[in-house]
């Protein structure tokens, strides 16, 4: 039993010395080979979920995606082309989106687990908040693109008077 032990335990380090990359640009690029994921840049530190922690869904033209790590953060993407019918292309994600054919809201949050207090910063909200979403490819298995935006922080009065928080280099994936 003991050499079982010991033998277990060298396999569990091998194998997470192999799991180990030496790529450190963090968001961007094209994540995982398969699974849903959403991978991006908070305030320069990197972000990525996995498809055990990225849920979401498709319907009619309505794409909702979020994907949480394990220390309590979180990127949500909503997508809603009123038409019924999401396309390639570029998407204004912002308070001042004057185009009547979508809508939709990029948020990044964080939770503290120790006191399970929530900062909440949006892409719609507010005046000075940013965004822009690409659709670089859909089809009936998946549905795949990049984003940026300048996230305001939306206080529990409603007010806008909060920092902000920069996502760059985002990408995403929802299989569906």
């Amino acid at each position: 039993m003991k050499n079982f032990n010991k033998f277990s335990a060298i396999l569990l380090l091998s194998f997470l010395s192999l799991s180990c990359s030496s790529d450190s640009d963090g968001g961007g690029g094209s994540g995982p080979a398969t699974g849903g994921f959403i991978k991006a840049k908070v305030a320069g530190a990197n972000f990525q979920s996995d498809d055990m922690t990225t849920v979401g869904t498709y319907n009619s033209g309505a794409m909702v995606l979020q994907g949480t790590t394990l220390d309590g953060k979180s990127v949500t993407i909503q997508l809603y082309a009123l038409d019924g019918s999401l396309e390639t292309g570029t998407y204004n994600m912002n308070a001042t989106n004057e185009n009547d054919a979508y809508t939709g809201s990029l948020n990044y949050a964080t939770v503290n687990l120790d006191t399970f207090t929530t900062q909440s910063y949006n892409s719609l909200n507010c005046e000075n908040a940013t965004g822009t979403l690409e659709v670089t490819f859909i089809d009936a298995t998946k549905i795949e693109g990049t984003f940026s935006f300048v996230g305001k922080e939306v206080k529990m009065d409603e007010t806008c008077d909060g920092a902000t928080k920069n996502v760059t280099n985002g990408s995403f994936r929802l299989e569906l």
